[in-house]
């Protein structure tokens, strides 16, 4: 993927046909808790992609609201690896799991998973509203309460939501692991790839967020 191109010259790799296969937490299945027990958590990245304002635009103009919100999580489709799909939308804000072996499956590295983020937070079009994300490099276990619905749950998954209420409009806020990985493929990418937004991820103070015992440290792509 080359970093600026027009989204119609956008080139993406089939991540193909292969879809998470959560576990299904029934507790009548005598099998459940051998199912459970068994379960081993997916490497893999979990993204936040959340609208910023998005209450003060209710009390504007509803249509308008809806329409940006609709034009927002299509934005987010055009730039998130092919075959990538939400796994939940809380409120305006879409999940994302994207499993680190589909990611080399299709030829992609993580530097071009941030890229997309940051094109998708720097867009000054009038037909979206402010957006920011978060992503999370770590791991989640495949596991659903709603039959034939995949889900992941996880620590990861919880940092995430907890980076992204942190973040500001246009920002791009990740943890130390993903951050290092997308150093790694600029460095073997070299400067004239053209993705050149990297240099500007700075370091923020550790934050401390519910449900954490210690501070994270957390790394953010600012507008």
């Amino acid at each position: 993927m080359r970093a600026g191109a027009p989204r119609s010259q956008l080139k993406r790799n089939p991540l193909g046909a292969e879809a998470l296969v959560s576990v299904y937490f029934d507790p009548t299945d005598p099998g459940l808790e051998q199912k459970v027990r068994n379960l081993v958590p997916t490497p893999g990245y979990s993204v936040f992609v959340d609208i910023s304002g998005s209450t003060a635009m209710k009390d504007q103009e509803l249509h308008r609201w809806a329409s940006k919100i609709y034009n927002a999580f299509a934005n987010v489709r055009t730039f998130m690896p092919d075959g990538s799909y939400p796994l939940k939308s809380l409120g305006d804000a879409l999940l994302y799991f994207i499993p680190k072996s589909r990611l080399r499956d299709a030829r992609q590295v993580p530097l071009q998973l941030f890229d997309g983020l940051a094109s998708i937070v720097d867009d000054v079009d009038a037909i979206f509203p402010e957006q920011k994300a978060a992503i999370v490099s770590g791991e989640a276990y495949e596991l659903t309460f709603i039959r034939d619905r995949p889900d992941v749950y996880g620590k990861d998954v919880d940092l995430a939501a907890r980076l992204a209420s942190i973040a500001k409009a246009r920002e791009v806020v990740m943890n130390r692991a993903f951050y290092e990985e997308v150093m790694a493929d600029y460095t073997r990418a070299g400067a004239g790839a053209g993705f050149e937004k990297v240099k500007l991820i700075a370091q923020r103070p550790p934050a401390n967020l519910k449900g954490f015992s210690s501070p994270v440290e957390v790394f953010a792509y600012p507008r």
